[in-house]
C-alpha cells in the first residue's frame, strides 16, 4: 500500500492524520521506509518554503540529512548532483527559474518564467564543529534569512540560539536511524 505524503500543510501548521504522520506539541513526525520516501518527503517540505529559511539538520551519520536535501533539490530542479558538503563545508545551488508549478499571469506578461523568489540553495556542513566566525569566514552567513535563499545545516544543532538572535527563521529537522532503511524525522 503506498502511503500518501500530501496530508501536511506547512504554511497552515495543519495536516490530516494517516499512520504515516504523528504531531505533539508543535513537533511533526514522519516515517519513511526508505531514502525514495526520504527524498520524496524532501520535495514535499519544500513546496513550503519561503525564501529565509534556514533548516537545521540533525541527526547521526547516515542518517539522511543529505538525502533529504537531495528531495528539497529535486523540487527546486536542481540539475547538479547534491552531495554532502563535508569536505568542501559549503555548496551554492543555482535554483531553477520555474520551479513552481503555476506561473502568475502578471509573471508571464512581465516575461518572467517564475514567480518564486528562491534562487539558490545553500547546503553547509558543520561537521567539524564550525563556529559563528568560521561560518563567516566562509561566507555562509552571508546567505542565512536572504529571501532569494534556502539554506540547510547539516550538523547544525548549535546555530539555533544565534539564528534566533538574528530574528532568522529556523526549522529544526532531526533525523533517526529506524533501521537499515526506516527513519523517523522530527521537525520543529
Amino acid at each position: 500500500m503506498k502511503r500518501s505524503l500530501d496530508t501536511f500543510d506547512f504554511a497552515q501548521g495543519r495536516f490530516a492524520r494517516d499512520d504515516k504522520f504523528v504531531h505533539i506539541c508543535n513537533v511533526m513526525k514522519i516515517k519513511t521506509s526508505s531514502y525514495l520516501e526520504t527524498q520524496e518527503f524532501g520535495k514535499k517540505f519544500a513546496e513550503n518554503l519561503k525564501g529565509g529559511e534556514v533548516v537545521l539538520l540533525i541527526g547521526d551519520l547516515g542518517a539522511g540529512k543529505t538525502t533529504f536535501v537531495q528531495g528539497v533539490g529535486k523540487f527546486f530542479k536542481i540539475k547538479r548532483n547534491i552531495t554532502s558538503p563535508t569536505f568542501v563545508l559549503m555548496k551554492i545551488y543555482e535554483v531553477k527559474g520555474n520551479y513552481l508549478k503555476k506561473i502568475s499571469p502578471l509573471a508571464k506578461k512581465l516575461g518572467r518564467d517564475d514567480n518564486g523568489g528562491i534562487k539558490k540553495l545553500i547546503h553547509v556542513d558543520t561537521y567539524r564543529g564550525l563556529e559563528i566566525n568560521d561560518l563567516e569566514n566562509i561566507g555562509a552567513l552571508e546567505f542565512f534569512g536572504r529571501d532569494d535563499c534556502v539554506c540547510f545545516v547539516e550538523w547544525g544543532a548549535g546555530l539555533e540560539k544565534f539564528l534566533k538572535s538574528k530574528k532568522i527563521k529556523t526549522i529544526i529537522l532531526q533525523i533517526k536511524n529506524l533501521s537499515e532503511n526506516e527513519r523517523e524525522i522530527n521537525i520543529k
